[in-house]
């Protein structure tokens, strides 16, 4: 299976115990009901994609604060890049 470019088993199974992981994660973010017009079957319901918005939201908010830090102590911008990307 390997030779067949097929991942390994035990890559497939970390990779679906990652997506079930994410999946509660997302389920249990907190998010504001819809008002969206356009689809009248999430009116007043929170939707999957508001939970990921609001989990992207909070992401590049710890995200810019956390860099907003770095530079209030005189870290450059290169520096700054390096430790939220390593090489």
């Amino acid at each position: 299976m390997e030779a067949a470019q097929i991942r390994k088993e035990e890559a497939v199974t970390r990779h679906c115990r990652l997506s079930c992981v994410a999946q509660s994660l997302i389920q249990r973010a907190p998010a504001v009901a819809s008002k969206s017009e356009r689809y009248a079957f999430a009116e007043g319901h929170i939707t999957f994609g508001q939970k990921c918005r609001t989990i992207s939201r909070e992401v590049w908010r710890a995200t810019l604060t956390v860099c907003q830090r770095y530079f209030a102590e005189g870290t450059s911008c290169h520096e700054v890049l390096e430790r939220l990307i390593p090489a």
